[in-house]
């Protein structure tokens, strides 16, 4: 158990800013459940004690009713109180933890986008950032805290006996170590490795529930349906038999702990009656003695429950470790050395591939864009060219060459200042489940409606935003639903419009757009983009003309550069492909 608690020991100490809450929460339980002793113990005192006092009428009149009563009606109302407070001083503090452990996974999560979570699927993510946290929160609030009280609890109550009869003490000692250190010991043996893969499989069911429904369309359109449902029943029934057994496990401790509650008090019973034979104990302390035993088993009976499910929670914090403990592809700097004065681009001998066994994606291209050209690199699917837009925004780091923005190379730089640097219009732009507004707005949290409208202007949009019921205001859905795939790409070039870096990188900026959108919208572009750096990424050999310098690429080397006009000349390959794509 001690190696449990030193693997749980990383979240342990990520309580550290709740600590005093944490206390509190735990002190407030640990009197909620004195009271309850002590009501349940004071209360068979008192009740056996008038009985013995009414059976004269001497001894009736001496007998004090007031001081007891005091006693009971101050334990009842303290247990209440107690409770009430500690049940919302525990659960807000519960609560603050998940929240700050999903703000400290998120924080170790950014680093590693989008490279490292390359090898995560989205939806075991998700289950890591929402499921595996929640499961945390049975550390604090079903196993330190429950196990604080019943050792506090417990040994109080040894010692409060041990005034009465030291025979009764050991023995309820004896039995309260069984059932408090054993039975939670046992039921952690027989849930531990059933709590991880209870984790696993509903892990599981959550991703082919998501892939399930992202694929919905296709699933559909094939009849493939059939088997993604059949795999979700798999899974769900996996998930199934774990609980299953969970629940098992879960009744035959409950079973163990009545067993030895039931024990506990049926011993002390024959140990009290003999002490009462002895006259070392009177009656009413006896019935004091029993209550207060059956009472102190409330706070052991929560641990088996707890200890049960700590399998559960030990590959929670493993999944979520696993993920904090990657190692980012691309390290930032902390604050720049030195901010270029010139905008130019250089790629110098740079060499990449996504992973060892993979074919190099980039091969020694060296390629030199000065400040305020215009380049586009053109190339067949898979010849590196969205591969370079990443390394430039350092969403990887070349295996070896060197990558310069003006004079400085770009790991020089700290986050901040590379992407205010660079405005970037990606091959799959995203739009988040917000207004329209709202994701313009990421671009320039300062621009005005104003500027948000003209933005949507320039690339066509201003008569869709006219008929839509809320305007700027309208929500778009997850993922942008609401908007066809041309609108999605325009919406995500009015964004680069409003950000407006020095340097320009757009990834097939026109993709799914009709030919006269296309050239309204690449003209908009050549005005937007005069006098800044511009890197443009298509497969597009029409319009061209207007660019500095075209660079075209094939399995990740650089095979021609030049004007459009040059490379009509000089390569045979550019020439060709104009001319088909003309004709």
């Amino acid at each position: 158990m001690l190696k449990i608690f030193w693997e749980l020991w990383y979240f342990i100490r990520l309580f550290g800013p709740h600590f005093r809450w944490m206390a509190l929460g735990t002190g407030l339980g640990l009197l909620a459940l004195a009271c309850t002793v002590g009501l349940l113990g004071l209360s068979g005192w008192f009740i056996s004690a008038a009985a013995y006092a009414g059976l004269t009428a001497a001894t009736a009149l001496l007998f004090n009713f007031f001081h007891p009563s005091i006693g009971v009606r101050t334990l009842a109302i303290g247990r209440t109180l107690a409770r009430y407070a500690e049940r919302l001083v525990t659960h807000d503090v519960t609560f603050r933890i998940l929240q700050s452990l999903r703000s400290w996974f998120y924080i170790h999560l950014e680093p590693l986008a989008p490279a490292r979570l390359m090898m995560f699927r989205s939806g075991d993510v998700l289950n890591r950032i929402v499921s595996d946290i929640d499961a945390l929160d049975n550390l604090y609030l079903r196993v330190l805290s429950p196990s604080v009280i019943a050792l506090v609890l417990s040994t109080a109550v040894v010692g409060f006996l041990w005034l009465f009869d030291p025979f009764i003490a050991l023995c309820v000692a004896l039995i309260l170590v069984t059932a408090g250190f054993g039975i939670p010991a046992a039921a952690l043996r027989l849930g531990g490795p059933n709590g991880r893969k209870l984790i696993r499989h509903a892990s599981d069911l959550r991703i082919h529930i998501v892939d399930a429904l992202q694929g919905l369309p296709e699933l559909l359109v094939f009849g493939a349906y059939r088997l993604q449902i059949e795999t979700v029943r798999q899974s769900s029934q996996a998930l199934i038999r774990c609980q299953l057994r969970m629940s098992h496990i879960r009744g035959l401790s409950s079973a163990l702990i009545t067993m030895c509650s039931g024990l506990a008090v049926v011993s002390a019973l024959y140990l009290g009656v003999l002490a009462v034979n002895r006259q070392t104990l009177d009656g009413p302390s006896l019935a004091l003695v029993m209550l207060t035993v059956m009472a102190s088993f409330e706070a052991i009976a929560p641990l088996p429950l707890a200890y049960q499910f700590l399998g559960q929670t030990r590959e929670a914090a493993r999944r979520l470790l696993e993920i904090v403990e990657t190692e980012p592809r691309v390290k930032f700097q902390d604050r720049s050395t030195l901010l270029p004065q010139q905008f130019s681009i250089t790629f110098d001998s740079v060499s990449f591939r996504y992973h060892a066994d993979a074919p190099r994606a980039l091969n020694g291209v060296d390629i030199h864009i000065p400040a305020g050209a215009r380049v586009a690199v053109i190339g067949e699917t898979g010849s590196g060219k969205t591969t370079l837009l990443q390394l430039l925004v350092r969403f990887w780091n070349p295996d070896s060459g060197q990558i310069h923005i003006g004079d400085h190379p770009i790991d020089s730089f700290n986050e901040r200042d590379l992407r205010q640097l660079i405005t970037t219009v990606s091959q799959q732009p995203h739009l988040f489940n917000a207004t329209l507004k709202d994701n313009l707005l990421m671009a320039n949290p300062d621009a005005a409606d104003e500027e948000l409208m003209d933005a949507i202007k320039a690339v066509q949009l201003i008569e869709f935003v006219k008929r839509l019921p809320d305007g700027l205001n309208t929500w778009l859905g997850e993922a942008g639903h609401r908007l066809s795939g041309g609108q999605a790409r325009r919406v995500a070039v009015a964004r680069a419009l409003l950000h407006s870096g020095p340097l320009w990188v757009l990834d097939e900026p026109t993709e799914g757009l009709d030919p006269i959108t296309e050239k309204i919208l690449m003209q908009t572009l050549r005005h937007y983009t005069s006098g800044r750096t511009l890197l443009m990424i298509t497969h597009r050999l029409l319009d061209l003309d207007w660019m500095d310098h075209i660079v075209m690429l094939d399995q990740g080397r650089v095979i021609a550069q030049g004007s459009h006009k040059e490379l009509l000349k000089t390569a045979p390959r550019y020439a060709d492909l104009h001319m088909r794509v003309r004709h």
